[in-house]
């Protein structure tokens, strides 16, 4: 007889060592992503089998109104979505805990695709081998949720539409076989036109790279984030935000960065007949009292789990636009990837993209030969129907109207 029980908040030592024996979990799932998402109520919800702890999720609660809440489980749950029953007894559970906490509905995306295909396949119809893990059983995991009532909600493309992006690049760090490849077999899969950057063009010019875990070196990360953010017009993040995932995750969150030593590379154009107008660029940097110039940097969380897919998340990163023709930031994506294939990850993700693949993300990450994984997306579980299907079919024109009085 299988006896089901499941808690509310189960100790946080048992909690991460389950995530960490999973075979495929976000970083989202871990129990620190609730340190960084301080607004939110966190709860720690696990499922036990005859006293054996079978599932979990990090659930994140925001209060809207007075008794009006929603409930939100980042790239979860962390479950075997094959296994009808205990998906069944999860979802019973988490409706019961919505219930206390007065949520009208639970939203997951959950961390499993629907495709996976390298960008070769759209770019020129041509594809390659791949290895397929993520979108492995994906049919049975979305037929299993729809059983149980949950409420797909579609395929937009569009990076904006959903709280989670759908559409990912990811660059494999190992083959078909699922063997790990060594860093060159890894530079070797970029494309041709890029490889030319790697290695002496950029240490001959006086480009190197570093990474540290060490939250101190933020500020350095914060400057060269604010001028990407200026250049587009975007707003991302603040200090406090990215001290929060450096403090909570600790040796799991690195920064790297790509800097560009300028007596080094004045040495260079002076000896390789470089242009006047660049030479005296670099000159007045070195007079303004810059030695070294932060061309490029970014945060990469390293995964959680110890053993199945793991994957290292390019989380944040920027550019200064300087230099631009060292293409500083292709090696840092290259030392990314050596970095991630040391620790033994499957992917390095690159991060969300929009679908219709023409922005300008996509366009850049493609240059890796990446894998475009279409994730399956939100599926929401009503809780109050009597709530639920009003505000669905309110909440997009009461958003139009909030866009036109702000304006």
């Amino acid at each position: 007889m299988k006896e089901f029980l499941f808690k509310k908040n189960i100790e946080e030592n048992e909690y991460q060592a389950f995530i960490k024996k999973a075979q495929n979990v976000s970083f989202m799932q871990d129990s620190k992503w609730a340190n960084v998402k301080d607004n939110w109520k966190p709860l720690k919800l696990g499922l036990y089998q005859n006293e054996k702890l079978v599932a979990v999720c990090l659930l994140l609660i925001k209060s809207l109104t007075k008794n009006i809440s929603m409930g939100y489980v980042p790239r979860g749950y962390v479950i075997d979505f094959l296994d009808k029953q205990i998906l069944e007894e999860f979802t019973k559970g988490i409706k019961k805990i919505a219930k206390e906490e007065h949520c009208y509905m639970i939203k997951i995306d959950p961390n499993f695709c629907f495709y996976e295909t390298n960008i070769l396949k759209f770019e020129k119809n041509s594809s390659i081998d791949i290895p397929i893990l993520f979108s492995k059983n994906s049919e049975e995991f979305h037929k299993n949720l729809l059983a149980l009532h949950y409420k797909h909600k579609g395929f937009p493309k569009s990076i904006n539409k959903t709280l989670q992006p759908r559409y990912h690049m990811m660059i494999p760090l190992i083959n078909q076989n699922m063997e790990q490849l060594t860093n060159e077999q890894i530079k070797n899969s970029f494309k041709k036109r890029i490889r030319s950057y790697l290695g002496s063009f950029h240490e001959n010019r006086g480009i190197f790279y570093e990474h540290t875990t060490d939250p101190n070196k933020l500020e350095d990360f914060i400057n060269v984030l604010n001028s990407t953010e200026e250049r587009q017009g975007i707003h991302l993040r603040n200090k406090e935000y990215f001290k929060k995932i450096m403090d909570s995750y600790k040796e799991q969150a690195v920064l790297f960065f790509g800097r560009l030593d300028l007596k080094k590379y004045l040495n260079f154009l002076k000896e390789n007949n470089g242009k006047e107008e660049e030479i005296e660029e670099v000159q007045q940097k070195i007079k303004n009292g810059n030695s070294i110039l932060t061309l490029s940097a970014a945060l990469v969380i390293m995964p959680t789990n110890e053993m199945g897919i793991r994957v290292s998340e390019y989380l944040y990163a920027g550019n200064i636009l300087l230099f631009n023709k060292l293409q500083v930031s292709i090696g840092l994506v290259y030392n990314i990837c050596k970095y991630s294939n040391e620790h033994h990850c499957t992917y390095c993700n690159l991060g969300g993209i929009d679908g219709n693949l023409n922005d300008h993300l996509a366009i850049y990450k493609s240059r890796f030969n990446s894998i475009v994984m279409e994730f399956a997306g939100e599926y929401d579980l009503p809780i109050k129907k009597y709530l639920y299907y009003p505000i669905e079919l309110f909440l997009p024109i009461l958003k139009k109207i909030y866009r036109i009085i702000k304006k």
